[in-house]
């Protein structure tokens, strides 16, 4: 098994160790029968409707890559775009590895376009624009609670985080720092796209030419940030948990980038924990805070879904593909 093999299988294990630690820890520390009676008693009809948010906030994360597609001319019907983009949805949710529905959006968009490196552009900018545009709201959301509830040191790592994603955005429009981008690829399993990272490196360049388009999807990542802050308020409403609206803008952005680094397995834990330590700073307690941070999960879970079921009814076809002369890419 070669090195790189070993390393990924390494760091799967680690994070589901890491998960099931922490979740063992929690169960021990929160009244079960307080969580099950919340989710026992929840309402069906706010549920629903955070269903329905998110679900369009994950409309317009396809709207947003679907931009990026057609500035590099892969041009694809929009409801193709949101089937791919809802598959990878669920391959995140279901695959130890994080970049699992990445790759599936790269492999889905590049039999569209010239090349799959020409796909993986897209997606990178996507994941690129995205964690800029959280990390930038977290760093506005929270500030207000760096004083009251002592969150100086949790600020810094938040600015730190800000900080190093705006130079990971600006480094990829740099030709010359190609050469770190290509061991940064290796190190995560994508050493197979090093033959292409020429091609993607110019049309990287071709996205810096695009400012203004760049600013609008850094715009359309802002509002969909801030519709799933809503979708945690009308889950705490289905939950009939009282706290103060103000409180999410604070807390569940800073909550999402704790959730986006890659230390566990699809955050399961680490997102729980952290929204039991951050809502308790305001008097909700750890079984309503637990509630709340793994009921939202479930929800977007639930969403998810959709892409498996759209796998699933495309496997006949890509069988037949998959047996007919492959086109080179």
């Amino acid at each position: 098994m070669k090195r790189a093999t070993v390393t990924r299988v390494l760091m799967i294990v680690a994070k589901v160790a890491l998960s099931a630690l922490l979740m063992a820890y929690l169960f021990r520390r929160i009244p079960l029968a307080a969580v099950v009676d919340l989710l026992r008693h929840a309402r069906g009809q706010w549920l629903l409707a955070a269903a329905m948010l998110l679900l369009a906030s994950n409309v317009l994360g396809s709207f947003q890559w679907h931009r990026l597609l057609d500035a590099v001319g892969i041009r694809i019907p929009f409801w193709k775009t949101c089937a791919y983009y809802h598959v990878g949805l669920f391959f995140n949710n279901f695959l130890p590895a994080n970049i699992g529905g990445d790759i599936a959006r790269v492999m889905d968009a590049g039999r569209h376009g010239p090349t799959r490196a020409t796909a993986f552009s897209t997606v990178l900018m996507d994941r690129l624009i995205g964690t800029v545009a959280l990390a930038g709201l977290a760093l506005l959301t929270t500030l207000p609670a760096v004083d009251r509830f002592h969150l100086t040191l949790v600020y810094g790592a938040l600015a730190g985080f800000f900080a190093l994603s705006v130079l990971l955005l600006w480094a990829v429009f740099h030709p010359r720092l190609l050469p770190a981008v290509e061991r940064a690829l290796s190190r995560v399993g994508l050493g197979m796209l090093k033959p292409h990272l020429d091609e993607l490196a110019a049309r990287l360049q071709g996205f810096r030419e695009q400012r203004r388009l760049m600013l609008e999807l850094s715009l359309v990542a802002t509002v969909t940030q801030v519709s799933r802050i809503f979708v945690h308020v009308l889950v705490a409403r289905a939950l009939s948990l009282t706290i103060a609206l103000p409180y999410f803008f604070l807390f569940v952005p800073l909550l999402a980038v704790i959730v986006s680094l890659p230390i566990s397995l699809n955050g399961i834990g680490v997102r729980e924990g952290a929204g039991i330590v951050l809502f308790g700073l305001v008097g909700v307690s750890r079984a309503q805070a637990f509630s709340l941070q793994f009921t939202t999960y479930l929800v977007a879970v639930a969403i998810s879904l959709i892409g498996g079921v759209i796998a699933l009814l495309r496997l006949p076809m890509r069988r037949t593909e998959s047996r007919s002369p492959r086109r080179m890419c």
